[in-house]
């Protein structure tokens, strides 16, 4: 093997190391000598502030025995404390706050004869129960697992026995009407509990947390598209709404029987004429040429102080009595000029004698047309043959109208009548003859039998 002496000698003598002699060891004087004057001291350690400020000794403390209150079973522990001089150790109370007892029904066996009785469960059963509720700090998972009777009972069945004792000494105690909103929430809360739903809730729930990851998308995408279908049906709802909305009718806020006769409709044509004159965009026009001189603004006037049911209510207007018929066109007026049309008033009346009308006619034919020859003396205006039929179903008050329907609805009378001939409105007339008697002998009959009754409650 090759040394470094081969190799030095292989080199030459330029490669030779050069050998440093060794420096003597200088001693702790010299060392000190050395040292500037103005050179900085070594740093002390600084002396422990909390030593300081306590007065520079280390506070002892003791490893003593100290009682806790809120345990029954009087267990000792033993923590460090630091003791103060001239006091008695405090009592160990920083944890006495979580110390909350669960409320417990109490009741003796009196109320337990009386009102606690079960079939399945025994007055000791009963009691260690709730024993175990209390000292369980109502955890009903630890009560499950401590309490033991002799028979298997589930975690429902427990909570059912509990919850009805506790309503039914919470009923004992206070009286339901005399319970606050709290303790009647309470009260429904305990007596509403229902151990097979419990179960059932608790079952499915269990079912849901042993899902596969399969199941889960399954059920996601499931839930997906039942929302889609509900969203769609929604919007189908809503567009079949907006479509009858759009091919139904308007349907009148109020009932509009009372403008079927033409004094109503007079009456309601003045009153729509009265609220557009007062206003300044009017839109009530009239349908004749207008006549601007003060004659004709003093007839519209006058007809309508008057209240004329055949005037149109618009100055200028022709009236609707000085119009000619184009069925009597034809006829000449006497009392005019051969240039003016007849009216209705120049015309002679189809009831007076010596009438130029050709009104002769045969029974069979008045029969056939229904021609009726009124002998009373009519309203002014329109009338129609339904008024008849209707007017009379309206009684002054509601409920004597009321019982006029009841018992034309019994007879078999229909509230809309399509033809009213003469011998119909003839046979309604003896209808509602007969229906007025027949109101007029029961409120008859309920007097005699009211007084009845009070000559009974007398004599008794």
């Amino acid at each position: 093997m090759t040394s470094g002496a081969d190799i030095r000698a292989a080199l030459g003598s330029d490669f030779a190391p050069s050998i440093t002699p060794s420096l003597p060891r200088a001693t702790p004087t010299q060392l000190s000598q050395a040292i500037p004057k103005n050179s900085s001291q070594p740093r002390r350690h600084k002396r422990n502030l909390l030593v300081a400020r306590r007065g520079g000794k280390a506070v002892r403390w003791s490893y003593e025995s100290t009682p806790v209150s809120s345990r029954r079973d009087q267990l000792q522990f033993r923590r460090w404390r630091r003791p103060k001089k001239d006091e008695e150790p405090e009592p160990f109370v920083k944890f006495a706050k979580y110390d909350v007892r669960a409320e417990c029904p109490e009741y003796d066996a009196e109320i337990y004869e009386a009102h606690l009785t079960h079939a399945d469960w025994t007055k000791d059963e009963t009691d260690a129960l709730i024993e175990a509720y209390s000292d369980s700090y109502g955890k009903w998972p630890i009560i499950v697992d401590r309490y033991d009777s002799g028979q298997p009972r589930t975690m429902e069945d427990l909570k059912a026995r509990f919850y009805g004792v506790s309503a039914t000494v919470l009923a004992l105690t206070t009286p339901i009407h005399s319970m606050t909103g709290p303790q009647y929430t309470l009260y429904e809360t305990l007596r509403n509990f229902d151990p097979a739903k419990e179960a059932s809730r608790k079952k499915l729930a269990e079912g849901h947390l042993q899902r596969r990851q399969t199941e889960v998308d399954e059920e996601t995408v499931l839930l997906g598209e039942l929302q889609r279908i509900m969203i769609n049906q929604a919007n189908l709802d809503s567009e079949r709404e907006d479509l009858r909305r759009r091919l139904d009718h308007p349907v009148a806020g109020s009932a509009g029987y009372q403008y079927h006769t033409s004094q109503a409709l007079t009456q309601l044509w003045q009153q729509l004429l009265q609220t557009d004159r007062m206003k300044k965009n009017q839109r009530l026009r009239a349908t004749g040429k207008l006549s601007c001189n003060n004659e004709a603004v003093s007839r519209h006037d006058a007809n309508i102080a008057s209240g004329n049911p055949v005037f149109d209510g618009l100055p200028g207007a022709t009236p609707t009595s000085a119009r000619p018929r184009d069925s009597i066109a034809g006829i000449p007026d006497s009392g005019a000029g051969s240039s003016r049309r007849p009216t209705r008033d120049s015309l002679p009346s189809a009831t007076t004698p010596g009438s130029a009308l050709p009104i002769d006619m045969s029974k069979a034919d008045l029969e056939r047309f229904g021609v009726v020859v009124a002998q009373d003396k009519t309203a002014s205006g329109i009338t129609f043959a339904s008024d008849r039929l209707t007017k009379p179903r309206i009684a002054k008050s509601t409920l004597q109208t009321d019982k006029i329907a009841t018992i034309l609805t019994h007879a078999g009378v229909p509230d809309l009548i399509g033809l009213p001939t003469p011998k119909v409105i003839e046979q309604f007339d003896a209808i509602m003859a007969k229906v007025h008697t027949l109101l007029d002998m029961r409120k008859l009959a309920e007097k005699e039998e009211q007084e009845i009754r009070v000559r009974s409650a007398e004599a008794a």
